[in-house]
């Protein structure tokens, strides 16, 4: 879980941790004031705060970055039309302003652009985009087998988004509620650290 904790919560959580066993000692000697007793069970409660949300935060970025792998490229080179020579070069944007993986093929040593963006929500895009295109390509005097084929691809494009829409639509919904939350409790960090930091002073001029 430490792994799982930004800076300054383990920073804070430290300073807990100080408080928790300087309690401990106090009632050990019977010395354990109801002031020291709030501050205590605040220490407590907002420790296990901390620990909740690093872990909520954990498990909303790790689906992000599952989804973000979601989609698989399948390229091939334009020139041998093969795949198992294909190294990754890089990411570049494209006209549309999509993400694509751009590859070199040591087989025909060409480098070249793949034209399928490499990540969900541009695909959403590039899927509207082909449905559309598929849809004007439809007419009366097309090969009837052409027609046929292009006619069943429609709606299985069409499912393939409505699947995905949703699934990034509350992904994204889950990052943005994480982030106003992260500016939450980076605040509250911020406030009862100074608030213990300042009773940690008082603490060890009170002890000399």
């Amino acid at each position: 879980m430490n792994n799982a904790l930004k800076a300054n919560e383990r920073e804070l959580i430290k300073l807990i941790r100080f408080f928790s066993k300087r309690a401990t000692q106090l009632m050990e000697t019977g010395e354990l004031t109801a002031a020291h007793e709030q501050l205590t069970q605040a220490c407590q409660n907002l420790e296990t705060q901390l620990l909740t949300h690093a872990s909520n935060r954990t498990a909303i970025l790790t689906k992000r970055e599952r989804l973000e792998k979601l989609i698989e490229d399948n390229a091939q080179c334009p020139k041998c039309h093969k795949a198992d020579m294909l190294k990754k070069q890089g990411v570049t944007t494209n006209e549309h302003g999509w993400k694509c993986n751009t590859y070199r093929c040591r087989r025909c040593n060409t480098s070249f652009t793949w034209n399928r963006p490499n990540n969900p929500w541009h695909m959403v895009a590039f899927l509207e985009l082909y449905i559309k295109e598929l849809e004007g390509t439809l007419t009366a005097d097309m090969e009837p087998s052409l027609r046929q084929h292009t006619e069943a691809a429609i709606p299985q494009l069409q499912d393939s988004l409505f699947r995905l829409q949703p699934v990034l639509q509350d992904s994204d919904e889950e990052v943005q509620a994480l982030e106003e939350k992260e500016r939450e409790m980076d605040k509250l960090i911020h406030q009862f650290k100074n608030y213990l930091l300042i009773e940690k002073i008082k603490l060890d001029t009170y002890q000399e």
